[in-house]
């Protein structure tokens, strides 16, 4: 047994992905777990397909076990993101290597880099760039230059940034996982242009969000499925993120995750002049806070989540999906895996308060995520999804 590991938000698993899971297959993997994000992404806004829908997916396509990443994870910046995705693969015990993309393909230079980012030398050099008002991206960035500046090229990409962290995070665990890389093939992760049959994912949901020609860019037996579900469109719940933020308090939106230097202040002063979402977070820019960021606030506000949750290590596996190979994982992981294996809500009342309150806030992010839809579910059904079984 040669286990691959994939931290991916798959929204949608697009052809891209596929390849990724082609790849791994090539090198000689025998067996692929993902560990995938639930209802809400890094974006800080819904999936465009439910989990389940993303995970079934996944696991028509290569993909032969599916882990979730919480909501209270999965909707952070890359490195919490990244620090969680490696503590589930990490606490599974028996995951050889972490495969992911890059734009560099080039898992020793990435390495290196990692050094650098949270080396000594670069600490005095960040605090000097942040006091010019810039953001965290921009000043590491600029601070990185002057060490290296081929390490500064690097971060100027998503995806090395995002395996610059996995790597980070594996190191910081002391995990004997290797990070794998493969040069990323095709359009850039937010291109808006195609290449052949591959387009990044920001792309792909336009298109289907718009009602445009998406096809061809996913997997033939993914059309079907994507055809068959409800799109989730956060307008839907715009009218009610807006009454939030025009009566919560400074104090409870301040506990939210990325908060500091009185953003939340700005955020609600934009609330009372904005009239729709996009207007709102277009007021509440600055240079220091991005779209992302300024959205990971405020839908991580609606959630009720809190930088002291963010804090919390992962505190359980949750299985999504699996097939006859990620079955055999499973049983395997019974006896390697240092974290509790979650298959249903009634697993949860032998954990800790800290998974309970974990997991609480997963169905609540489900209950939110719901009212994204055409038609929205009752409330609870997070807690009576079992996981998919593929044949």
């Amino acid at each position: 047994m040669k286990v691959a590991g994939i931290i991916a938000e798959f929204n949608p698993f697009h052809n891209g992905h596929k390849l990724l899971v082609q790849k791994a297959r090539e090198a000689g993997y025998t067996h692929v777990v993902a560990v995938m994000s639930g209802n809400f992404v890094q974006r800080g806004e819904p999936a465009v397909f439910h989990h389940s829908v993303r995970a079934r997916a996944a696991l028509e396509n290569g993909v032969d076990l599916v882990l979730q990443l919480p909501c209270v994870y999965a909707m952070s910046g890359a490195q919490s993101f990244a620090r969680a995705g490696a503590e589930i693969m990490n606490g599974m015990g028996c995951v050889d290597s972490l495969v992911f993309g890059s734009e560099c393909g080039n898992a020793d230079l990435l390495s290196k880099t990692a050094e650098t980012v949270y080396g000594e030398d670069i600490k005095l050099l960040l605090s000097s760039e942040l006091e010019k008002g810039i953001s965290f991206a921009s000043a590491r960035e600029n601070a990185l230059r002057k060490i290296n500046s081929e390490y500064a090229d690097v971060i100027q990409s998503p995806n090395n940034i995002l395996g610059v962290e996995y790597i980070a995070a594996l190191k910081k665990l002391g995990s004997k996982i290797n990070p794998v890389t493969f040069e990323r093939i095709g359009a850039a992760h937010d291109s808006d242009e195609t290449e052949g049959n591959i387009a990044g994912a920001s792309l792909i949901r336009e298109f289907i969000r718009n009602g445009e020609e998406w096809k061809k860019l996913v997997p033939d037996n993914a059309t079907e499925l994507y055809n068959s579900s409800d799109i989730a469109d956060m307008s839907r719940m715009e009218s009610a993120v807006l009454y939030k933020l025009r009566t919560v308090s400074a104090q409870e939106l301040a506990k939210s995750p990325d908060i500091s230097e009185g953003i939340e202040n700005r955020i609600l002063s934009a609330a009372k002049q904005a009239r729709s979402l996009d207007e709102l977070y277009s007021i509440a820019k600055t240079k220091r806070y991005s779209h992302a960021r300024i959205r990971r606030i405020i839908w991580n506000c609606i959630l009720g989540v809190t930088a002291d949750d963010l804090k919390m290590p992962v505190p359980y596996i949750r299985i999504t999906g699996f097939n006859n190979k990620g079955a055999e994982l499973i049983r395997h992981a019974k006896n390697t895996a240092v974290l509790p294996l979650i298959s249903k809500s009634a697993d949860f009342l032998h954990l800790d308060e800290r998974a309970q309150r974990v997991f609480f806030l997963e169905c609540t992010a489900g209950d939110i995520y719901s009212l994204c839809n055409e038609k929205p579910s009752v409330c609870g059904t997070e807690k009576s999804i079992r996981p998919i079984i593929f044949d």
